[in-house]
C-alpha cells in the first residue's frame, strides 16, 4: 500500500512539472469531416496598418498564376492540384512560415514567374475593427496500465496541454508520455530514515524519471543508438512522430481530430500505410480502396513522418486531448 501511494505521489510531482505551451494567434482552416462538434467558420486575420493617403506603396509579387486559398484547403492538397511537391510549393511561397497554417483567402502563387514590381499610390481606405478574440486553455490526461507479460507492464500517463480558440479549433497542442517502468524504481527508502536519505532518495528518482519528450533520441524508437541505424518505416524519432501529429492537427477542432483518428486507422490504431503500401494488410487494402485520390495522397503525406498511434495500450493522446478541450478555461 505505501508503494502505490508512493507511486501515485511521484506521478502527481512529474504531472504538475509538467509546463503549457504559450499561446499562439492562429487561425487555420481544415479538410477534416467534423463529426459531432459544430464545425465553426474560419476568423480573418487582423488587417495590417493601412498606408497613409496617397502615398505610392511599392512591393513585389511574382508574376506567375495566383491561387486563392479557399474553405477546406490545405497545404499538400493545393500541390497536388497543380501537379507540384509541397516543397516546390513551398519554395514558391516563402511567406508561408508553417504550411500546415494557412488561411482562407491567402494567396499562394503556383506557378513561377519573375519578380516585378507594383506601385500604388492611390489612398488606402481604413480596414475594419479586427474582431476580438478568445483563446482558452485546457489540460488533460488518461492513465492506463499496459500488460506486456514477460517484457514487464508499464504504466502510461498520457498529457494534452491545448490551447483552444473561441471557435474550438487548436491553435497550440503538446502532447507528452510518462512511462513508468520497474526501471524507474531503484528502491524505495525506508519512512523512518532521516531527511536527508529521504532528499538523496528523491533526487535521484529525478535524475532518472523522463517523460518521453524529455528522453529525446535516447528514447531509442528507432534503434538508432541501440543497434547504430534507424530500422523503422519512418525514421522519425518518437517525439518528431509527435510533433508532425501536433502540427498536423493545428486548426482543426477536437471532433474532427476525433473523426480523422476514427477513419484513417487502422486496427492497430496506426494510420494506414499509404506511403508503404507493401505493409498494408488485405484487410487495410479493403478499406483504402475506398478512399478518394486527395484522401489516399494525405495518408502518404501523414505515414512518411509519423505511422505511430494516438490511442493505443502505448498511450491514450485522443483521450487525453477530449478531456483538455472539456476542462478548456478563458486565457484572460
Amino acid at each position: 500500500m505505501k508503494k502505490a501511494l508512493s507511486i501515485v505521489l511521484l506521478v502527481s510531482l512529474l504531472i504538475s512539472a509538467m509546463t503549457f505551451p504559450a499561446a499562439a494567434d492562429v487561425d487555420a482552416t481544415s479538410w477534416a469531416t467534423p463529426a459531432t462538434q459544430e464545425t465553426p467558420t474560419a476568423t480573418p486575420k487582423a488587417p495590417t496598418a493601412p498606408a497613409p493617403a496617397n502615398t505610392a506603396v511599392t512591393t513585389s509579387v511574382p508574376s506567375g498564376d495566383v491561387y486563392t486559398v479557399v474553405s477546406g484547403d490545405v497545404f499538400w492538397k493545393i500541390a497536388a492540384k497543380f501537379n507540384m511537391t509541397i516543397d516546390e510549393l513551398a519554395k514558391l511561397n516563402p511567406q508561408v512560415k508553417n504550411i500546415s497554417l494557412i488561411y482562407v483567402g491567402d494567396k499562394l502563387f503556383v506557378k513561377a514567374g519573375a519578380t516585378v514590381p507594383v506601385a500604388t499610390t492611390a489612398a488606402t481606405p481604413a480596414p475594419a475593427a479586427a474582431t476580438e478574440r478568445k483563446l482558452y486553455h485546457g489540460f488533460g490526461e488518461s492513465a492506463n496500465y499496459r500488460i506486456r507479460g514477460e517484457q514487464k507492464d508499464n504504466l502510461n500517463i498520457t498529457t494534452a496541454s491545448v490551447i483552444f480558440d473561441q471557435d474550438g479549433r487548436i491553435v497550440d497542442l503538446t502532447w507528452d508520455v510518462m512511462e513508468i517502468t520497474y526501471a524507474l524504481f531503484p528502491g524505495w527508502v525506508d519512512p523512518a530514515a532521516d531527511q536527508a536519505t529521504k532528499d538523496a532518495f528523491v533526487a535521484s528518482i529525478d535524475d532518472v524519471w523522463e517523460t518521453k519528450r524529455e528522453e529525446g533520441y535516447a528514447y531509442d524508437m528507432t534503434h538508432l543508438i541501440s543497434k547504430g541505424a534507424a530500422d523503422n518505416l519512418t525514421k522519425k524519432e518518437w517525439f518528431e512522430q509527435l510533433d508532425y501529429y501536433e502540427s498536423f492537427f493545428k486548426g482543426m477542432t477536437v471532433a474532427e481530430v476525433v473523426a480523422w483518428n476514427k477513419k484513417y486507422t487502422d486496427a492497430n490504431g496506426r494510420p494506414y500505410k499509404m506511403a508503404y503500401t507493401e505493409k498494408l494488410t488485405d484487410a487495410d487494402k479493403a478499406v483504402t480502396a475506398t478512399f478518394t485520390a486527395e484522401e489516399a495522397a494525405m495518408l502518404v503525406d501523414v505515414t512518411t513522418s509519423a505511422t505511430m498511434a494516438l490511442e493505443d495500450p502505448h498511450s491514450h493522446f485522443i483521450t487525453a486531448l477530449v478531456e483538455a478541450y472539456e476542462a478548456r478555461e478563458e486565457i484572460k
